[in-house]
């Protein structure tokens, strides 16, 4: 159906509750860094292009559905990187693109590890086609026409890293920015509010450099207002490297209206198909209320690194752990 009541139902709630998903929640968040945290930017030393395709809650009609692109590098002179990751949203009968270059400043510390700080600065484009919502009244001036809007937007993070761990914190959002002057939303500055969100991550490899199997934890901490009773979220994400090439993992990602029982179970897996290119998949299943309705969600990822250094790399199964 092109018109779809649940449609509009799902957009109005994510615009009116400030517990709903503000921007895409990756399952495989450990090897997309850069849409976390600027500063992350120049971290594999190469030309490092990824693209990620997520297709949340199948099985409900409007469910979202985001497309990202990312490239970062460092520049001739190693100390600064640049990066930028272009993204669309598609959610009910609305779009979301968002646009966002990035920079870093790298400082290269003792024993091979980087101290990194990052900038963004970007925007976001929505557009809603209001004629694919079906309204209770014909003469509803809500969803009368389309419409646009242009939000800017910028944020910063520090991030150090060495060959077997990581740790950063990032703010996407430094600009509060209401979505208000959208018809379709209603309640004032209050609602529909882009609120910051203050992200925090981690990991660290343990095995030896010869171990068939290493084990990675990571976490990612996420705080937003309006979080279940202002509780920060957590993804923490256990996963096993085979022989250096193949992960596998499980995250359990807390949230929710079940706040014991979280919000989803995650397993991944990601296979470096060559030194430079790599692939995953991720699938969740849902333990909110959310699960009577949908499948789980699904995730898939490509990355590729260019100008592969083979003297650097001395060995063919080289793997950069994130």
């Amino acid at each position: 159906m092109k018109k779809l009541i649940f449609s509009a139902l799902m957009l109005s709630a994510v615009f009116t509750t400030v517990k709903a998903q503000q921007d895409p929640a990756y399952s495989m968040y450990m090897f997309n860094g850069l849409f976390i945290n600027p500063a992350y930017a120049g971290s594999h030393e190469v030309i490092s292009v990824m693209g990620i395709f997520r297709d949340q809650w199948v099985g409900i009609d409007g469910a979202p559905k985001t497309v990202n692109f990312s490239v970062h590098s460092p520049l001739r002179q190693d100390q600064y990187a640049l990066g930028l990751v272009v993204s669309n949203d598609r959610l009910g009968f609305s779009n979301t693109l968002n646009f966002t270059p990035s920079f870093a400043y790298r400082l290269r510390l003792p024993n091979d590890i980087r101290l990194c700080f990052g900038v963004q600065a970007g925007f976001a484009y929505y557009y809603q086609n209001n004629s694919q919502a079906l309204s209770t009244s014909t003469s509803d001036p809500s969803f009368g026409a389309n419409e646009k809007l242009f939000v800017p937007n910028f944020g910063g993070g520090i991030y150090a890293y060495g060959k077997k761990f990581f740790v950063g914190f990032s703010v996407p959002h430094l600009l509060p920015t209401g979505l208000n002057k959208l018809s379709v939303v209603t309640g004032g500055s209050s609602v529909a509010h882009m609120y910051n969100q203050y992200l925090l991550t981690g990991g660290y490899v343990f095995g030896k450099e010869a171990s068939i199997v290493k084990f990675r934890p990571t976490i990612l901490l996420k705080y937003q207002q309006g979080l279940y009773k202002n509780i920060p979220q957590f993804d923490i994400s256990p996963a096993l490297l085979f022989i250096d090439r193949f992960w596998l993992g499980v995250t359990y990602r807390t949230g929710g209206d079940f706040a014991y029982y979280g919000q989803a179970v995650i397993g991944f897996l990601q296979f470096k198909v060559t030194p430079q290119l790599q692939i995953g998949y991720a699938y969740d299943a849902e333990l909110s209320s959310l699960r009577h309705y949908t499948s789980g969600s699904h995730e898939i990822m490509v990355g590729y690194d260019f100008w592969y250094n083979k003297k650097r790399f001395v060995t063919p199964r080289f793997i950069k752990y994130f």
